[in-house]
Formats: structure tokens, C-alpha cells, sequence
């Protein structure tokens, strides 16, 4: 598990990493959003906004819990899953083989309401990348201003910024300290 669009939908909450105090849903950006469905293919580009926006972002209040805790290193029970499980078990879905290039492919076919198939899908790349992955690599941005969600593709899983502008931003944080608490008086 790396990317995913879970790991999108989390950091559709965003914080301005520099410190302003800003913070953004993108949820609420028509633009935003609708890139967000197609890059995913999720099929819920013609899903009614009104019905759209609040499920998404319950699904991703859902998904923070889980993924802070996995950050945090806290145990996960059974009953932090009960929402994601709820949203899985909304969905029919079978599997299929079908031929891709002449290659046999195993698919998911799901049923039924396809906004509840788009969010079924999310939770399940989620759901994937703990199950196949390694949920020690789900880390918050150690940046207090950002706080975004990343996997950790580090060799020895020390990586402790969502990207480099945090990182050079908390170093740069640092040295003024220092040098502030150097200076004579």
C-alpha cells in the first residue's frame, strides 16, 4: 500500500503547513473534487453533491481514527473498524475474471448503489494496505501546522515530514531557535 485514494481523501482536510492558521476542505472545491473521482475512477462522478460531500467526509473522519492510531502506534480493536465495516458491508460485490490484454485479471464487481460502491472502494484501499501492507509505515506529519497523512517509504520507516517543504520548514524553525536562544541579550 502507498497512495491510495484513502490516503487522498485524508488530506483533502488541509492545513497550511507554514503556519497561518488556514485550513481548507477541499471537499467543498467542485475542481477538487471532481479530479479527485476521476483520478480514482470511482465511479461516483454523477453522485448527487448533497448526498456526495457529507458521506465522503464521514468516511474520512472514519479513516483518521484508524490511520492515527496506526501513526501513534495505539492499539486498533475490532470496534475502531465497525464504521469502515459498515461502509464494506453496504455494497454487494462478487468477483470476475476477465481478459486485459489477452491476460486473465480477477476483479471486484460491486451492486447496487454506486455511491455506496465509490465509498466502499476507498475503504477498502484503506482496509487493502493494512491487510497486505505494513501499517507501522502510516505516519502524521510531525509539522504541528500540517498534520497530513502519509506512508512512509523509507528503508528503515524513519521518515517523520509528509514531504520535503515541511521538513526544510521545521529545519529552518529549529535553527532560529537555537540561534535566537544563542544571541547575547
Amino acid at each position: 500500500m502507498t497512495d491510495g485514494p484513502w490516503l487522498e481523501l485524508l488530506n483533502s482536510d488541509w492545513h497550511d503547513y507554514r503556519g497561518s492558521g488556514r485550513r481548507e476542505d477541499r471537499l467543498d472545491d467542485p475542481l477538487w473534487l471532481r479530479k479527485y473521482l476521476s483520478r480514482w475512477k470511482l465511479g461516483l462522478e454523477e453522485a448527487p453533491r448533497g448526498r456526495l460531500v457529507p458521506a465522503l467526509r464521514a468516511l474520512r473522519e472514519a479513516l483518521r481514527r484508524l490511520a492515527d492510531k496506526y501513526a501513534a502506534r495505539r492499539p486498533v480493536s475490532a470496534g475502531d473498524w465497525e464504521s469502515l465495516n459498515a461502509t464494506l458491508g453496504r455494497v454487494p460485490s462478487f468477483r470476475r475474471v476477465t481478459l486485459r490484454g489477452g491476460k486473465p485479471e480477477m476483479i471486484q464487481v460491486s451492486q447496487g448503489d454506486r455511491l455506496e460502491a465509490g465509498l466502499a472502494a476507498i475503504a477498502g484501499s484503506f482496509a487493502e494496505g493494512v491487510v497486505r501492507g505494513d501499517p507501522s509505515r502510516i505516519k502524521v506529519c510531525r509539522n504541528q501546522d500540517c498534520l497530513w497523512i502519509f506512508w512512509d517509504r523509507s528503508k528503515n520507516r524513519s521518515r517523520r515530514w509528509c514531504e520535503n517543504s515541511c521538513g526544510n520548514l521545521m529545519k529552518v524553525r529549529r535553527f532560529r531557535q537555537r540561534r535566537r536562544a544563542s544571541a547575547p541579550s
